[in-house]
């Protein structure tokens, strides 16, 4: 039996609310400008309202909207490039920060157990520490915009929205083992981008930049281990 209109109101909003904040989050690291976020938003929710009667009842409804948001940013693009602006001031922190800009989160998803996400809170009272992690967050930002589209948006969901592969697979059309390789390409470029960071340690900690530093220490431990053994074994 079809819902009634107000029944498909009430279903797509107690199914849709909750995913607003997210759904902006993203929305504004795709397209870089607030009011083109709110625009990507409120298309994505008509489509996806109207598109209601495909959602198949059960599956993942977050992967499902998400996918339609990309497409739509997709189409957006190919039908009219927009260049890469952002204010800061107007950048959302990760999930479960208070505050626009500040605050970080720690990602448990394919970004990685214990990954930092790239907007550290700014504390106040050292203001040379808290310009280093400007700092670091401007070029946070500037590095994930650089990233290629096919890159950038699973680096968004997977560090910024702790998507599962699985999830990411569903939303972009593509195999996991294709999210995989997405995800370390792009975490990768990050790395090279933000490794100075990691050099001078202002405190930002990031996820990608810090897992270098800590696969690299522990190589030089391994390193160092072997040295030692085969310099007893000689005596």
């Amino acid at each position: 039996m079809a819902m009634t209109l107000h029944a498909r109101q009430e279903a797509f909003e107690a199914k849709t609310r909750p995913l607003l904040d997210s759904l902006y989050r993203t929305a504004l690291r795709m397209t870089h400008e607030p009011q083109a976020a709110e625009d990507l938003v409120q298309d994505t929710c008509l489509k996806a309202f109207r598109a209601l009667h495909r959602y198949e009842a059960g599956t993942n409804y977050r992967a499902w909207i998400f996918k339609i948001m990309t497409n739509t940013c997709i189409d957006r693009r190919r039908a009219r490039p927009e260049p890469l602006a952002m204010d800061l001031a107007e950048f959302p922190a990760g999930p479960g920060s208070g505050e626009a800009g500040s605050g970080g989160s720690q990602a448990t998803g394919p970004g990685g157990a214990g990954t930092v996400l790239p907007f550290p809170g700014l504390s106040g009272s050292d203001p040379e520490r808290d310009l280093q992690q400007k700092d670091f967050r401007t070029a946070a930002l500037r590095s994930v915009e650089a990233l290629p589209q096919e890159l950038r948006i699973v680096v968004l969901l997977a560090i910024f929205e702790e998507f599962s592969y699985a999830e990411i697979a569903q939303v972009v059309g593509c195999p996991i083992g294709t999210v995989r390789s997405r995800l370390s390409r792009g975490r990768q470029a990050l790395q090279r981008d933000l490794s100075r960071f990691a050099r001078t340690d202002p405190g930002e900690a990031s996820g990608v930049v810090k897992g270098t530093s800590q696969r690299r220490s522990a190589e030089s431990a391994r390193a160092e281990n072997a040295r030692a053994e085969n310099a007893r074994e000689s005596d």
